[in-house]
C-alpha cells in the first residue's frame, strides 16, 4: 500500500501534523533536560564508558562486532531511502533534513562539552555520537510505519552499533543515551515542522472492503472532514446516503491533545473516561449507537464497523431530517421533541457529551433524533447527564428565549425542584461545550435561565467542582520548575556530592529533631485561641498532616485549610474555627516580625562595638527583603490583592485579639508556640550548617531563616518549593557562608523539614480522616 495513501509515488496527499508527535517531542526534550541535570549532580557517572559485563571481551571481537553492526546500520538506512524512493517520496526530504539536524545537534553538544559548558558526551577523536544521532534522526524523520518490515531491523542494528561504540570507548553511556535522544528530537522536530503524510488506505481498498460486507457504493466518495489520523467521506448506496469514517491504519495519527486535555482539566465525574485513541472512539461510538437504538432513540444507525486492510472504517446512515439549529426561532413543540429525545437517551444510561443545537435533528413524524455521538459515554453518571441538559438548554435558549427553553424542558424532560436546582447551579461557562459557550458569551442567557429555573423558593445547591486543574496549579508548577532550574544551575557550580560525603550525620539527626519540635509549636499556637479543650497530641498530628498537604498547595493555604477542617470536625462552629485560625496566624506573624527585629538588632551588638543597627550582612538581607516587599506593594494589582485579603482578616480577628489580650495564659501559650515553632526551624538550619562544618551567629542565622520563611509563605509554589531554597542560599552566602556548604545545608534542611515529614504526614492525614477528625 502506498504510504502516502494514494495510488503511487506521484500522488502525495496534503501533509498533516500529529498532536502525538508534539507530545513525543516534549517528552524527548524533557528527558534531555533530565539527563543534563543528572550529569550535573553526578559528574562521575557521566564518564562511564565500558560496562562491567563487556570489560573482559577481547578488543578484536568488539571491533569485528562493531564493523558488522555499522554495516547493518548502513544497510538499514539504505533500505529506508530506497523504500522512500519507491513508495513514500514525500518522506525522503524530511528524513534527510532530520539526519542533518541530528548531526548538527550532536556536533553542537560535543563542542559544548569540549568548551566545558556541559558534560562531554565522549572522546574528542573518533566519537560515535554524531553518527548515532544522524542515523536516529533519519529513521525518525522518515516516519517508518509502526510494525513495518524495516522497524525491527533498524532498531536492532542501531542498538548493536551503539552498544559496540560504548564498549570500545567511542562514547560514554550517557553520551549514547544523549545521541539517541538528540536524533529522536531532530526527527520529531522536522515531523512537527513540515508534517507527515497521512497514513490511510486508498479509496479503492475502502470500497472493496465495503463491497465484501454487502455495502455496494453508488458513485464515488466525497471528503467531508480531514484531520490527523481520521478522514470522513460522504458516499451513497442503494439505500441512501452514507458517512464513512476511516481511522489511520497504524493508529499513530491520534488526536491525543484534546482528549488528554479533557482528562487532565476536567474531573472524571464530569466527562467520564474519554477514549485516547481514534480507534477506541469508533468502537465506543458503534456501541453507543446500538444501545441507543435498542432503547428507541433515533440516532444515525451504524451499518458496519470493519477493517479495510489495517485501517478501521465506521459506516453510518445519517438521520433524514432538518437540524434544530436551522430554524431561526424554533417553537416549543420542536424544543420539546429535542428534550424528549435527550430524556430517552439518558434513560438508556448514555450521556451525549457534546450537545449543541446542530446535534438535534427534527424528524418527519414530529419527534427528534440525536447525532454526533463522538463523545457519548455509556453507563454515564448523574453529573454527565445533567451537563447534557444544561448544554442543550443554553443552546436552544439563545435563539428561542429562556422562557420557551425552560417550558420545553419541563414538557419534554421530567423535572422537579431538586433537578432544576441542580441545573441552575450548573449554568456556568465551564459546564458548556465550546460552541455553546461561544454562542452564550456576552449575552444574559445564563442569568435569564437561572431566573426562569430557580425562582424565589428554589432550594440552593452548591455548584459542583468540574475542573481538575486550576490556574493556581499551573502557577505552582511553573514556580516549582523555575525553582528547580535555579537549584540545578547552582548545583552545577559546586561539588555537592563531595560535601554530602563529608557531612556529620549526627547533626543531621539534630535537624530532624528540630523539625519535629515545629509541629508541637504549631499545635500550641492553634490551641491557644480555640474555645474548646482539645488534646495536644491529636492537634500535633493534625499539624504534621499539613506537611503532606503542602506538597500540593502553597504552605499557608494547606496549613490553614487543614486546621479549619480539624476544628470543624471537633465541634467548633465554622465561623469560630475560621476566626481562631486567623487569630493564630496573625499572632504568629506579629511575633515573627518582632523576632526578626530583635534578631536583626542583636546581630549588630558585640562586646567591642555595640550598635543599634544590624550587622552589615544581615542589613543587606533585610534591605533586599524590604525592596521586594516595596516592589510588590507598588504594583496596583498586588496592592489590591493584599487589601482584599487583609481587610476581612482584620475584621474577623480584632475582636478575638482583644479577647485574647485579656487572658494572659492564652496569649502566653500562643507566644510559646510561635517561639517553639521558629526555634525548631532555626535549630534545624543551624544543625544542617554544622553538619557541613560551618556555622553562623545565632542572631544572623535567625534573620536568614525568618526572611526565607516569609518568602516561602508568599510564594505560590507547593511548600514554597524553589523560593525557600533560593532565599536561604542567598541569605547564607550574603552573610559569609561559602556556596558549597550553604547549598548542602539548605538541601539537608529542606529534607529534614519538608520532604522527610511528608510521608509521616500522609500517614497522619489518612489516620485522622478514617477517624473522622479532618
Amino acid at each position: 500500500m502506498d504510504g502516502d495513501g494514494g495510488g503511487g509515488p506521484a500522488s502525495p496527499r496534503a501533509r498533516v501534523r500529529r498532536p502525538s508527535d508534539v507530545a513525543r517531542l516534549a517528552a524527548t526534550l524533557g528527558l534531555l533536560a533530565a539527563l543534563g541535570a543528572l550529569s550535573a549532580l553526578l559528574p562521575a557517572a557521566a564518564g562511564t564508558t565500558v560496562p562491567d559485563g563487556v570489560r573482559g571481551l577481547p578488543r578484536a571481537v568488539l571491533s569485528a562486532a562493531n564493523a558488522l553492526a555499522s554495516l547493518a546500520v548502513l544497510g538499514v538506512l539504505a533500505a529506508v531511502v530506497v523504500d522512500a524512493l519507491r513508495h513514500r517520496r514525500g518522506a525522503l526530504l524530511p528524513a534527510a533534513a532530520a539526519c542533518a539536524l541530528g548531526a548538527g545537534l550532536a556536533v553542537a553538544a560535543q563542542e559544548a562539552g569540549e568548551a566545558g559548558w556541559v558534560t562531554p558526551l565522549g572522546p574528542s577523536v573518533d566519537s560515535a555520537v554524531v553518527p548515532v544521532a544522524a542515523a536516529v534522526g533519519l529513521l525518525v524523520g522518515a516516519d517508518l510505519p509502526r510494525g513495518g518490515r524495516l522497524t525491527v531491523p533498524a532498531a536492532a542494528a542501531l542498538l548493536a552499533a551503539t552498544g559496540c561504540a560504548v564498549a570500545l570507548g567511542s562514547e560514554t553511556v550517557p553520551g549514547a543515551v544523549a545521541a539517541v535522544l538528540l536524533g529522536t528530537a531532530a526527527g520529531l522536530a522536522v515531523r512537527v515542522a513540515v508534517g507527515v503524510a497521512p497514513a490511510r488506505p486508498p479509496e479503492a481498498l475502502v470500497a472493496a472492503a465495503l463491497a465484501q460486507a454487502g455495502i455496494a457504493l453508488v458513485g464515488g466518495m466525497r471528503p467531508l472532514e480531514e484531520a490527523a489520523g481520521r478522514v470522513r467521506w460522504a458516499a451513497a448506496d442503494a439505500g441512501g446516503d452514507l458517512v464513512l469514517t476511516v481511522v489511520d491504519p497504524d493508529r499513530r495519527g491520534v488526536a491525543l491533545a484534546s482528549r488528554a486535555w479533557r482528562v487532565l482539566w476536567f474531573r472524571t465525574s464530569a466527562v467520564g473516561r474519554p477514549a485516547l485513541s481514534l480507534r477506541g472512539v469508533l468502537e465506543r461510538r458503534a456501541l453507543v449507537a446500538g444501545l441507543a437504538r435498542a432503547a428507541g432513540v433515533a440516532v444515525p444507525p451504524v451499518l458496519a464497523l470493519l477493517p479495510a486492510g489495517p485501517a478501521l472504517v465506521l459506516v453510518e446512515r445519517p438521520l433524514p431530517g432538518a437540524p434544530l439549529a436551522g430554524d431561526d426561532a424554533p417553537g416549543v413543540p420542536a424544543l420539546t421533541a429535542g428534550f424528549g429525545a435527550l430524556r430517552r437517551l439518558h434513560r438508556a444510561g448514555i450521556a451525549h457529551g457534546a450537545l449543541t443545537a446542530d446535534a438535534v435533528v427534527l424528524l418527519a413524524d414530529g419527534t427528534a433524533g440525536l447525532t454526533d455521538l463522538r463523545d457519548a459515554q455509556p453507563a454515564a453518571g448523574e453529573l454527565q447527564r445533567d451537563l447534557d441538559v444544561v448544554a442543550l438548554l443554553v443552546a436552544v435558549a439563545a435563539p428561542a428565549g429562556a422562557a420557551a427553553a425552560v417550558a420545553a424542558l419541563r414538557a419534554g424532560y421530567a423535572t422537579g425542584p431538586a433537578e432544576e436546582a441542580r441545573w441552575a447551579a450548573l449554568l456556568q461557562p465551564l459546564a458548556l461545550t465550546r460552541p455553546v459557550r461561544r454562542a452564550a458569551a456576552r449575552t444574559p442567557v445564563l442569568e435569564d435561565l437561572r431566573a426562569a429555573l430557580g425562582g424565589p423558593d428554589a432550594p440552593r445547591v452548591t455548584p459542583p467542582r468540574l475542573e481538575r486543574i486550576r490556574g493556581r496549579t499551573v502557577v505552582s508548577v511553573a514556580g516549582a520548575t523555575v525553582g528547580a532550574h535555579v537549584l540545578v544551575t547552582q548545583l552545577s557550580d559546586v561539588g555537592i556530592g563531595t560535601a554530602l560525603r563529608q557531612a556529620d550525620w549526627r547533626w543531621l539527626a539534630v535537624a530532624v529533631l528540630g523539625s519535629a519540635l515545629t509541629y508541637v509549636g504549631a499545635a500550641l499556637g492553634l490551641l491557644a485561641f480555640v474555645p474548646e479543650r482539645l488534646p495536644l497530641g491529636r492537634t500535633t498530628l493534625v499539624q504534621l498532616s499539613s506537611a503532606f498537604v503542602t506538597l500540593v498547595t502553597p504552605p499557608t493555604v494547606g496549613h490553614v485549610g487543614v486546621s479549619i477542617r480539624y476544628l470543624q470536625r471537633s465541634g467548633v462552629p465554622t465561623a469560630t474555627a475560621a476566626a481562631s485560625v486567623a487569630v493564630s496566624q496573625v499572632v504568629t506573624v506579629a511575633v515573627t516580625l518582632l523576632l526578626l527585629v530583635v534578631c536583626g538588632w542583636s546581630s549588630g551588638v558585640s562586646p567591642s562595638r555595640p550598635s543599634l543597627l544590624p550587622s552589615g550582612p544581615v542589613l543587606a538581607v533585610l534591605l533586599a527583603a524590604g525592596v521586594l516587599l516595596a516592589v510588590a506593594v507598588a504594583v496596583p494589582r498586588t496592592r489590591r490583592a493584599l487589601r482584599r485579603r487583609v481587610d476581612p482578616l482584620v475584621r474577623r480577628t480584632v475582636p478575638q485579639l482583644l479577647a485574647a489580650a485579656t487572658e494572659p495564659r492564652r496569649l502566653g501559650t500562643a507566644v510559646l508556640g510561635v517561639l517553639l515553632l521558629n526555634g525548631g526551624y532555626v535549630l534545624a538550619l543551624d544543625a544542617s550548617l554544622r553538619a557541613f562544618s560551618t556555622s553562623l551567629a545565632l542572631s544572623s542565622l535567625a534573620v536568614v531563616y525568618l526572611v526565607g520563611s516569609t518568602v516561602g509563605s508568599a510564594a505560590p509554589t507547593p511548600g514554597g518549593l524553589g523560593a525557600v531554597e533560593a532565599a536561604l542560599v542567598g541569605g547564607l552566602t550574603a552573610t559569609g557562608v561559602p556556596l558549597a556548604p550553604a547549598l548542602a545545608a539548605v538541601l539537608a534542611f529542606r529534607v529534614a523539614t519538608f520532604w522527610l515529614p511528608a510521608p509521616f504526614g500522609w500517614l497522619a492525614f489518612v489516620g485522622l480522616q478514617r477517624r473522622g477528625r479532618i
